[in-house]
């Protein structure tokens, strides 16, 4: 019988980067290789963490593609997220933006059997096309608060995103990891429903207790050779 598992941390890498404008300089047969090559390095870490590519291209001048990559093992994470820019294609991106935050992995009740790489919550994350993601810093008025003064701002944000039942929302804390304190990741079906909770929740009181929540990246979900064809 299996043991039941200790809660893990899972630890999630958000990394915006740009194609140089060499890549597209070269010769048709080069960056076909070149994408190919790229895109097998990224498929082979796919067994082992949670992947999801976006593109940005054409909504930011500053980013092309997010990678959005978790994993239980942080330095395995870092490996992979190293070996991006090593193979083919990936010597030709830079990393513009990087944000590194921890999500608390399920409690002990569940076994290894139940989570997709024997972590992770299913359909917990990258479920849908939209994201809308981006650093917060909170005020240090907020930590002057009681826990349940806390308690009940936090409520009236949660009743919000729960209206729009095709909207997933995740937080991933960043203390002692990153310069942010929390990432907040906001994905959602339709395009429309994300626009209107996000202007909701910009009007709630909690919104006094933020000193920081920028950049804000809107992030579309895409397979990682549609995205390289479309930006090369």
């Amino acid at each position: 019988m299996e043991k039941p598992r200790k809660a893990a941390n899972i630890y999630s890498s958000f990394m915006f980067v740009k194609l140089q404008p060499d890549f597209r300089r070269l010769i048709s047969n080069e960056k076909i290789a070149a994408k190919q090559e790229f895109e097998n390095m990224v498929g082979a870490s796919q067994e082992k963490l949670f992947l999801r590519t976006y593109m940005v291209s054409g909504l930011r001048a500053d980013s092309d593609l997010l990678f959005w990559r978790m994993s239980d093992d942080l330095a395995y994470l870092q490996e992979v997220c190293s070996r991006t820019f090593s193979t083919g294609a990936g010597k030709y991106l830079t990393p513009v933006h990087s944000f590194l935050g921890v999500h608390h992995g399920p409690e002990a009740a569940q076994s290894r059997k139940e989570l997709d790489f024997g972590f992770l919550p299913r359909d917990t994350f990258g479920r849908y096309r939209y994201m809308l993601l981006h650093p917060v810093v909170k005020a240090h008025t907020w930590y002057e608060l009681s826990e349940a003064e806390r308690e009940k701002l936090l409520a009236e944000r949660g009743h919000v995103v729960s209206r729009y039942r095709e909207i997933q929302e995740n937080f991933f804390l960043s203390y002692g990891l990153d310069d942010q304190e929390i990432i907040v990741a906001r994905e959602a079906r339709a395009l429309e429903d994300l626009i209107l909770a996000t202007q909701e929740l910009r009007q709630l009181r909690i919104k006094n207790y933020t000193t920081v929540d920028k950049p804000v990246f809107l992030c579309l979900g895409r397979d990682l050779r549609e995205i390289m064809d479309a930006i090369s």
